[in-house]
């Protein structure tokens, strides 16, 4: 899915900064003014009790909370000024990060067409350090035993693991599948909505659908291009005009059931590959409503819940957003993603794909899947794509074109608003470091605060929302806080500010102090030691 947008940027070095907010006690109140959820207050008395709630200056200058055991941290003597304090607890935990990531598909292979893919590989995977690929399963397109784009998927995977092995990580591929070949569909053809062909007995060809899977499975790691998930349909239920295949959730005369191609691909992959098989993760629904993922892996829930890794969707449907605009709704999905959090809180759950948005809504909806579906990894659309726009706003993190003559870039390739938005997590929020509570006291600075699994270093991401700067203290329990880093960017959406982007701004000032620009996001980095 994709599209294109809004204003040319104006890329200047103005430093800018963000927070973002969250609490458990809104919830527990269960107010209604405003969605009542972590990184929101409702009112403006919960925005208030958020600032200050139970929370004293103690007069040994240290920051507790009344009738609580945790220390938190001794903080200088704060500067004259409006400060408003932003506070997170190691020791209240939520979802482990497994990654974030995107897809390389189309058009990816244009990348070693310019004049420097080294450089644009350093961007993606060294930058922003993004551990999670996904790729197009396009085994036997074209011919037996072959796949078209199996040079471009090596290359990726290749620079991204090397690149990865530098700062002491592994990188992890998400195998998916739009279409199987054409001598596996209804009408033998790749493109379009058609289901599974039969056999001669009128059957589905479940069991040759899943011998294609475990071959093509086979192929690219016969090339050293690791395997390590899979969904067996993207986008299950979407009839597409490009390459797709149409399953139900029950078996019909129309349409092959998704849950039966599903566990005899599963069947099948455990026979060939054992404990090496690649997770399963289903259905990668268009949508992120319960309503129209749980028809499709009920009977696999019901029947065989093991053999489901993870709950996978894209964000086409279950909030609003104006393609042609390019602006989404980002308080929108809340609902959405608080019923999967709901229903499926026993499985991992990976939001694969998605792309509408001005970048400060982005970071916006990336914030709103880790804190209220707490998704465990979250993976944008398109990492290189087409560079079809001459626009900043646009749905790909990384945009190249095909002739040299219409570079607008020496490299041959640029960066937009998006890479940035996803870079303010993906570099610094590392797989394994865990989510932990986090409050910005302010209904307009959304949040949230992760720890690594040796409790010496934590990551705070906050997005100031509003047009106006904000003054704040970070305030850490059950964290010393020793030193710092920050890097924030200026995202205008509404104002007619200028793009400042991902600005280092060092360590935090006195008292571990900050200001954060209207329309901006800020990730900060916090080492020492949990109490």
């Amino acid at each position: 899915m994709r599209k294109r947008w809004r204003r040319m940027a104006v890329l200047l070095g103005i430093c800018s900064c963000v927070t973002a907010c969250g609490t458990e006690a809104q919830q527990e109140a269960g107010m209604e003014s405003v969605p009542s959820v972590e990184g929101q207050a409702g009112t403006e008395t919960a925005a208030n009790e958020m600032t200050t709630g139970d929370v004293t200056n103690k007069e040994d200058g240290t920051v507790g909370t009344e009738d609580s055991e945790a220390e938190a941290t001794k903080a200088p003597e704060l500067p004259e000024g409006d400060w408003t304090k932003y506070q997170f607890d190691v020791t209240e935990t939520y979802q482990t990060v497994e990654g974030f990531g995107a897809a390389y598909t189309w058009y990816s292979d244009w990348l070693y067409r310019t004049n420097d893919p080294e450089g644009a590989l350093d961007a993606l995977f060294s930058d922003a350090k993004l551990t999670v690929l996904r790729f197009k399963n396009e085994y036997e397109y074209k011919a037996e035993d072959m796949a078209p784009n199996t040079f471009a998927m090596l290359q990726y995977f290749e620079g991204a693991k090397k690149r990865a092995a530098e700062y002491g990580e592994d990188i992890k591929t998400l195998l998916c599948c739009w279409s199987p070949p054409a001598s596996l569909k209804t009408d033998g053809n790749i493109t379009g909505a058609a289901t599974l062909r039969k056999d001669a007995d009128g059957s589905y060809c479940y069991e040759e659908y899943a011998d294609w899977w475990a071959e093509s499975i086979e192929y690219y790691e016969s090339y050293d291009i690791r395997i390590d998930y899979i969904c067996i349909q993207n986008e299950v239920e979407y009839a597409a005009d490009y390459d797709g295949c149409r399953f139900a959730p029950e078996e019909s005369e129309e349409y092959a059931s998704f849950a039966k191609a599903y566990l005899a691909v599963y069947d099948e992959l455990q026979e060939r590959f054992g404990e090496d098989a690649p997770k399963m993760l289903g259905p990668e629904t268009m949508s992120c409503k319960y309503k129209d993922i749980m028809p499709f892996i009920r009977e696999i829930i019901e029947t065989r819940p093991e053999t489901l890794y993870g709950i996978a969707h894209h964000l086409y449907v279950g909030g609003d957003a104006d393609n042609d605009a390019n602006t989404a709704n980002p308080d929108s999905f809340m609902n959405s993603f608080m019923d999967l959090k709901e229903h499926f809180g026993e499985y991992s759950r990976w939001q694969t794909e998605y792309y509408v948005g001005q970048p400060l809504q982005t970071a916006m909806l990336i914030n709103n899947a880790l804190i209220f579906e707490e998704v465990n990894t979250y993976l944008y659309w398109s990492g290189v794509w087409e560079d079809n726009s001459d626009l900043f706003e646009t749905g790909y993190l990384l945009g190249c074109k095909y002739n040299k003559s219409d570079y607008v870039t020496e490299s041959g390739w640029r960066l937009t608003g998006d890479y940035y938005a996803m870079r303010h997590f993906s570099e610094f929020i590392r797989p394994g470091y865990i989510r932990v509570k986090a409050q910005s006291g302010n209904m307009d600075v959304r949040t949230s605060a992760y720890i690594n699994p040796t409790g010496d270093e934590a990551v705070l991401v906050l997005i100031n929302s509003t047009g106006e700067p904000l003054d704040y203290q970070i305030a850490a329990q059950n964290f010393t806080i020793v030193d710092s880093y920050a890097v924030q960017s200026v995202l205008p959406e509404t104002s007619d500010a200028e793009y400042s982007l991902y600005q280092e701004l060092g360590a935090l000032g006195t008292a571990n102090t900050l200001t954060l620009p209207g329309e901006s996001v800020t990730t900060i980095r916090l080492f020492g030691n949990g109490n």
